[in-house]
């Protein structure tokens, strides 16, 4: 029974025997197959892949199966093993028959020996853009992969995804474990790390980008048939470049680009490097230089022999041009070749009278500008030396209830900036900084109330303080004041203070709570007075809300105001006109501090002052 893996955590681990796998930059195509022990057309086609597969330079192709769980029964224990990386990479290719072969990315339109070599033949001779160097590190169970991917030249859209696939490079059942007969399966993918979404990568030429992830084998594996594949893919699914444990030699080559200026004579010096070898390997190599397109007027000299006999070892080559040479990028392609007439390739760039300019941000929802032009994804430009040229922040950008706001330029600077190319590297990005909403509202809604700091952005991780104003007031004839907050989302306040903090981590609501209970004006006695008058509340001193009584001698409009010790007022308790009658107010003045306050009856013909006291 075919069991699903154990465990896998990102990791280092001591280093108790390491095997050093490694896989030179140019060109391991991989071939990624679909299909299914359930699928009697894979039983067909499958063996014609599996002898092509033996009878391939290893060094040159590498392959993965994926299992499905379809035709029915779909109960193939391979795909049954790993469903949800199994089911991951059909659904990035959209597949949806099988069997169904990929050649780099690219399906291949058939299953034919033919169709087989031909697209090996498009595609072993075109050089790639990276170099990816692995080494793993085995201890009893455990697993630790390592992968160095080196970016060797400019490619358009440097927006990638590292994968690494465990696979298991023979299966062999004694008996058919589906429908359509076959018991030999080849190179069966376990898992893939760290997920199934890969790793991503910006290939920019000079980078460097290191990946290492530990799993546990599993016991119904078998360990010495585990093999670690890691393949860089972009967003168009197209394969750049994977790599295999290989049995001689890898290259890399250093600095991966040099710029100089045109209409001189100019020079540029680089290293050509052997990192890591297969153990027990010991062939010299020997080192050739060539352009991809010959071009008038540039030379490649090995200053000091062009021959590595020790590892690890690099040797220094010289790209030189004159005057006449025109403005350009021009690959120097770079091939290894040992005694036993094994090959490998690497490129360096010579860029003459042009430089690179990487521009990118830090937010996949985030944008920005260059001369005019709006990206989301970082952006590798080729520009002439001394051309001039904008690069601009779009900001704020606000998707939803949440906005993002540019911070900075990784050089400095405003927003909005100029640059003149020169020989210096240019790599530019925008960081931007998260904000969320903080949406606000009273109840009863239609309450002219504020609520202060609401329905406003504020930065990730930053304090936002909320109040509501008035905190007491009438509306249609009756007198409303705060009673407490409500709220909603992570960090959000509910309670009865009237000016809380909250933190923002996440969109949040706050809703300001306003009541009537134990507060207002009624008429408590059916006499009617024969003079006007305010008397003292009660109880005083109070806390927090007390009782305030006046008479009525005839209709007047009527105001009492509530004023604190500086005169200030605070509160407008009655604002009408009453009739002749003897009236009681409580007021709650649980929004307001300690202290002495005032409150003032005034109509056309009377006005009274009295003094109360909040004791909290």
């Amino acid at each position: 029974m075919l069991k699903k893996i154990y465990s896998y955590v990102i990791i280092a681990l001591v280093v108790f025997l390491q095997i050093n796998n490694a896989y030179s930059g140019d060109r391991n195509i991989l071939v990624e197959r679909f299909t299914s022990s359930t699928c009697g057309p894979c039983a067909t086609a499958n063996p014609t892949l599996d002898s092509y597969l033996n009878s391939a330079d290893p060094n040159k192709v590498t392959s993965i199966s994926y299992h499905m769980n379809w035709p029915s029964p779909g109960n193939d224990p391979m795909y049954l093993s790993n469903t949800a990386d199994n089911t991951a990479r059909r659904t990035a290719y959209g597949v949806n028959s099988i069997p169904y072969w990929f050649f780099d990315g690219t399906y291949i339109g058939g299953t034919s020996n033919g169709i087989l070599q031909a697209s090996y033949n498009s595609r072993t001779d075109v050089l790639s853009p990276v170099t990816i160097v692995v080494t793993q590190t085995i201890n009893g169970t455990s697993v630790t992969v390592n992968a160095d991917i080196y970016c060797e030249f400019a490619i358009s859209n440097p927006t990638a995804i590292i994968h690494i696939a465990v696979t298991e490079k023979v299966i062999q059942y004694a008996s058919p474990p589906g429908v359509n007969g076959e018991t030999y399966f080849r190179n069966v993918m376990r898992k893939m790390l760290p997920s199934n979404i890969g790793t991503p990568v910006s290939l920019i030429p000079g980078t460097k980008t290191t990946v290492q992830y530990t799993y546990t084998i599993d016991p119904s594996w078998q360990a010495s048939q585990i093999e670690n594949i890691v393949f860089v893919q972009s967003t168009s699914n197209q394969i750049y470049n994977s790599a295999i444990p290989t049995l001689d030699f890898n290259l890399i080559s250093a600095p991966s680009y040099k710029v100089v200026n045109q209409g001189q004579s100019q020079s540029a010096n680089y290293k050509v490097k052997i990192p890591v070898v297969a153990s027990g390997y010991n062939s010299a190599v020997t080192f050739t230089g060539a352009l991809e397109t010959p071009t008038s007027g540039i030379n490649i000299d090995f200053t000091s022999g062009n021959v590595i006999s020790n590892y690890p070892d690099s040797l220094a080559f010289t790209v030189s041009s004159n005057s006449a040479v025109p403005a350009g990028v021009y690959k120097v392609i770079l091939t290894g070749t040992n005694t036993n007439g094994k090959v490998h390739k690497t490129i360096v760039n010579y860029l003459v009278g042009k430089n690179y300019a990487l521009y990118g941000v830090n937010r996949t929802q985030a944008s920005y500008k260059v001369d005019n032009v709006v990206y989301n994804v970082a952006k590798l430009f080729t520009w002439d030396i001394g051309s001039e040229h904008t690069f601009e922040a779009v900001s704020p950008i606000t998707i939803g209830s949440t906005r993002y706001v540019f911070d900075q330029w990784n050089i400095g600077g405003g927003i909005s900036q100029n640059i003149t190319v020169g020989i210096q590297d240019i790599n530019c990005y925008a960081y931007y900084k998260v904000q969320y909403k903080l949406f606000s509202s009273v109840s009863p809604a239609e309450l002219p109330v504020t609520v202060n700091g609401g329905n406003t952005f504020y930065d990730s991780s930053s304090a936002a303080n909320i109040s509501a104003t008035p905190s007491q007031l009438v509306y249609n004839g009756k007198t409303y004041y705060f009673s407490s907050w409500e709220g909603a989302g992570n960090g959000s306040y509910t309670g009865s203070n009237p000016n809380p903090s909250v933190n923002i981590h996440n969109v949040i609501s706050e809703k300001a709570i306003y009541d009537t209970v134990d507060v207002g004006i009624s008429n408590y006695n059916s006499v009617i007075p024969d003079k006007f008058n305010l008397y003292q509340n009660y109880p005083n001193p109070f806390n927090p809300t007390t009782s305030i009584k006046f008479d009525i001698a005839k209709s007047s409009f009527t105001t009492i105001i509530v004023y604190n010790s500086l005169g200030k007022e605070v509160s407008k308790l009655v604002n009408e006109n009453l009739n002749p009658g003897s009236y009681q107010f409580s007021f709650d003045a649980s929004a307001y501090p300690s202290g002495v306050y005032y409150y003032r009856i005034n109509t056309e013909a009377f006005t009274q002052i009295k003094k109360m006291i909040l004791l909290k």
